[in-house]
């Protein structure tokens, strides 16, 4: 009774009967990310858009990205495959109606689904950000047993991984983009773990982007609006602490992300010999790529040591000085699969034989591939990236940032409701929409969504 007595104040507190609060706080948002050039993206389940169409749609025209959040605020893992795709048309149909662009989706909860998945590549999303990372900042051993327990479910609930160099890059699956989100987010610091000081909020959140700055990868912080002026001190010492890096940090939307990564995967490195132990460099790329070479000499000039290696950032066409070629060779029984997914995370790689092989900074051999089942990709590919990131030898590859940044940061946040009326209306939208299709859509028929 307790628990449930505090939950109704919190939606008072947060919520009003009109959009005055929420259109104050996603402003809060898009001002403090202006600030540094950038822009935040919002992600909003369908009904709540067809409630308050000219609020959103004055929020996009000010600069924020507008995602879809599901056609109603439920639990995609508690729907068949069925139900997941229409209720995604339903949600696709009111924006269209109200032309409203989107590119990307997030499932309420972060419940992304294997069936989603496809039904989002189907759909024509460019990206999904449900894969929900989650870093040990959080001292368990000083909550006390209600917290704790809180803080664990919210871990099943999120299917929270651990972060490595991969799980925090984007990838591609298939067409569609994955671009996970990092946790602990603002719903957990304040509703299961009960930290509401904004200077202690920012302050585990720059120990995250601490974090992810040392692997190089992006920090998608998920910050409910109706918290936007709670945390706008905490987001505005986020932004800081990103900026102060000695590497850039690349601020940007989720489309901006998703539009670089789609271009990057394009990007392809020319080795030749050109001399004993040199070699002429010519990137395919667009200007801003970064091009890194690592425990190499470039255009005859030494390298620095960076990020507690020695590497540096070269021009797109250069002379590198090396005994072996500076890329990945990779044995004619490997998979294709193998050498895509060295391309999209920036590394060369070329096919060669046994006797080749050692004239290489590196020498795959991987005839099991990637692996079939999630697990083993995950596992795999993790393996994978941390061997070349580790790897003691010469390599000339693409870091994952515009502009020779390290690392990247996107704010985003979940519109789930705009006013308290919103927010009870859910519960009858949830039930409502579980209500059983009755035609099976033509799609799911003919298997293309299987």
């Amino acid at each position: 009774m307790h628990n449930f007595v505090r939950r109704l104040w919190t939606v008072f507190a947060r919520f009003g009967f009109s959009e005055a609060r929420i259109k104050q706080a996603l402003y809060a948002l898009l001002e403090a990310s202006r600030a540094y050039n950038a822009a935040p993206t919002f992600f909003i389940p369908a009904v709540v858009l067809r409630r308050h169409p000219a609020l959103i749609t004055e929020i996009a025209a000010s600069g924020a990205e507008i995602g879809i959040h599901g056609y109603v605020h439920n639990d995609y893992r508690c729907l068949s495959e069925e139900e997941q795709y229409q209720q995604t048309r339903q949600a696709i149909s009111i924006f269209h109606s109200l032309a409203l662009p989107f590119q990307g989706f997030r499932n309420p909860y972060l419940g992304w689904t294997e069936e989603v998945l496809h039904i989002f590549a189907a759909l024509g999303f460019t990206y999904e950000s449900n894969e929900a990372v989650i870093h040990d900042v959080i001292n368990c051993e000083k909550l006390l047993p209600a917290q704790r327990s809180g803080y664990e479910k919210s871990m099943a609930l999120f299917q929270a991984i651990e972060p490595t160099a991969y799980t925090l890059r984007p990838h591609f699956e298939g067409a569609l983009l994955r671009i996970p989100t990092s946790i602990p987010d603002d719903e957990i610091l304040f509703d299961r773990l009960r930290i509401t000081d904004p200077m202690e909020i920012g302050r585990i959140w720059c120990q995250v982007m601490e974090r992810v700055y040392s692997y190089g990868g992006i920090y998608t912080l998920n910050l409910h609006p109706e918290r936007g002026v709670l945390c706008k001190l905490s987001l505005e010492a986020l932004l800081r602490y990103a900026r102060s890096r000695p590497q850039a940090v690349w601020i940007a939307s989720l489309r901006d992300v998703a539009q670089w990564w789609k271009e990057r995967s394009k990007f392809r490195i020319g080795i030749s010999a050109v001399g004993s132990d040199c070699w002429l460099v010519e990137a395919s790329c667009a200007p801003r790529a970064t091009l890194i070479a690592r425990h190499l000499t470039v255009n005859y000039q030494s390298p620095i040591v960076a990020n507690g290696r020695e590497e540096v950032i070269c021009e797109h066409r250069c002379i590198l000085q090396a005994a072996k070629c500076p890329c990945i060779a990779l044995s004619q029984r490997t998979p294709v699969s193998v050498m895509d997914f060295l391309y999209e995370q920036g590394y060369p790689g070329v096919w060669s034989s046994p006797g080749e092989a050692t004239n290489y900074s590196l020498d795959l051999d991987m005839p099991e591939g990637l692996g079939t089942t999630r697990a083993e990709q995950l596992e795999r590919r993790n393996s994978l990236v941390q061997k070349i990131e580790q790897l003691d030898a010469p390599l000339l590859y693409f870091g994952c940032w515009p502009e020779e940044c390290r690392a990247a940061l996107a704010i985003s946040g979940d519109i789930d409701s705009v006013t308290i009326q919103d927010f009870f209306l859910r519960i009858l939208e949830v039930a409502s929409a579980k209500v059983p299709y009755v035609a099976v859509n033509r799609e799911l028929n003919k298997g293309k969504l299987a």
